[in-house]
């Protein structure tokens, strides 16, 4: 079985369960920041 962590519109999951604790959300974070601010991005927008 195939796990989806993310949808069109961003990341799917119920909040406090596999995979979305907050382990998961800080390295999602920590990803993110590493990605965006490689490219150059300063500024970033969470809805």
């Amino acid at each position: 079985m195939s796990r989806k962590y993310f949808g069109t519109d961003g990341v799917r999951g119920k909040v406090d369960e596999f995979p979305t604790n907050p382990d998961f959300a800080m390295k999602l974070g920590w990803a993110a920041g590493t990605v965006l601010s490689s490219a150059g991005t300063k500024e970033v927008l969470i809805w």
